[in-house]
């Protein structure tokens, strides 16, 4: 039964051990120190199974695995997640971003050695996996109020549904029930289905039961969006309705895009586990930028991988001493996906008729640059 196998692990003491360990039991070995070059040898060397490690730096075990399952050259290669992770949600996110075993360090030999040699024996035997097909999720989140992350969000949704994902389902989501202006931004009644939803049970929430709350846009788009009322005032979702949500949407639609507001609460933090990308939205200010650069400091600290983080400058006041883009990326070390340019006047009718901009001027250079940004979210 020995075959080749690919181990991922960036510790490279590890990396021996259990290397030397499988040699003795007749496997050969392939070697990878980070994410890229699992993913180039996992093509290049074609091994029988992979060992991944989840906690590396820069692009992490998750986002390898979701990457080997989307080329369909490595899509049926078994993966087993190795790693000191041993929460629920960790084993979960694991499984979802297509790991067939999950094992918690440490890990007797023998039981490695077992559970690698049941999975070449069924992967032998049953051929390769059939997968269900998985949506991109996507957060927007904003260092502050006022930067324009749900304008952001909202325009970025029509323009997937009306480009790139055509003909696909985009679920537009407020990650907050209250305070917000999802629906009045894109012409609809605000509806209490988010509150609903804050009252049941997370572990119950199926994708059919929450898009029944959602309220379709004429551009296609399902929008869950929360009442206008204080926060506070209304029911919040904890942080399991958060992971929940978007976990059993990405089941079933091409696309979630959440509107996170701002801030690192409990709810976001836990949306930063299960989304695939998150947006970050700065204006080109001083405030807008130093609270940026503490945002993007944070996102690392909680081991956010920058493969999994964007930037997006909006510049809604232009002015002569407004920095330019090149001067932005040079202060936050970070390069900007997108300019959306300024646009005050299409902005303020485009929020007074509840109409959004990408709708009401399409060939704008705004909506051009939300349409360029759609096709960056569909290529990732």
């Amino acid at each position: 039964m020995p075959g080749k196998i690919l181990i991922v692990e960036d510790d490279l003491e590890s990396l021996k051990l259990i290397g030397l360990m499988l040699q003795s039991r007749g496997y050969q070995i392939v070697a990878a120190q980070n994410g890229p070059q699992a993913l180039s040898k996992a093509v290049s060397e074609s091994p029988d199974l992979i060992l991944l490690d989840v906690m590396m730096p820069g692009m992490d075990g998750y986002e390898v695995a979701r990457r080997l399952r989307a080329d369909e050259r490595t899509a049926a290669v078994p993966i087993i997640m190795l790693t000191a992770r041993g929460q629920v949600t960790d084993k979960v996110a694991g499984f979802e971003a297509g790991a067939d075993e999950y094992l918690v360090k440490p890990v007797h030999p023998a039981e490695l050695v077992t559970r690698i040699e049941t999975l070449l024996a069924r992967s032998a035997r049953l051929g390769p996996p059939v997968r269900a097909p998985r949506g991109k999720s996507i957060g927007f989140l904003g260092c502050k109020g006022g930067v324009g992350t749900s304008t952001l969000a909202m325009n970025l949704s029509v323009a997937l549904i009306r480009g790139p994902a055509s003909g696909k389902r985009v679920v537009l989501l407020d990650a907050h029930t209250g305070s917000s202006s999802l629906a009045l931004q894109m012409g609809l009644r605000p509806q209490q289905g988010l509150q609903v939803l804050a009252g049941r049970d997370p572990q119950g929430l199926t994708a059919d039961t929450i898009l029944t709350y959602a309220d379709r846009h004429v551009s296609g788009v399902l929008v869950l969006g929360g009442l206008p009322e204080p926060r506070g005032t209304v029911q919040s979702f904890t942080p399991a309705h958060a992971e929940a949500i978007v976990r059993a949407l990405v089941g079933t639609v091409d696309y979630v895009l959440v509107d996170m507001g701002t801030g690192l609460d409990a709810v976001n933090q836990a949306l930063l586990r299960v989304l695939d990308y998150v947006m970050v939205v700065v204006e080109p200010h001083r405030v807008s930028l130093l609270l940026t650069q503490a945002l993007l400091a944070a996102l690392d600290a909680l081991e956010v991988g920058r493969h999994r983080q964007g930037v997006v400058l909006i510049n809604r006041a232009p002015t002569s001493t407004t920095p330019s883009k090149d001067t932005v990326e040079e202060f936050l070390q970070r390069e900007i996906v997108v300019v959306i340019p300024p646009a005050p006047e299409l902005a303020f009718q485009s929020a007074e008729q509840g109409t959004p901009m990408v709708i009401m001027q399409p060939e704008s250079l705004v909506a051009v640059q939300f349409h360029h940004l759609a096709q960056h979210i569909a290529s990732r």
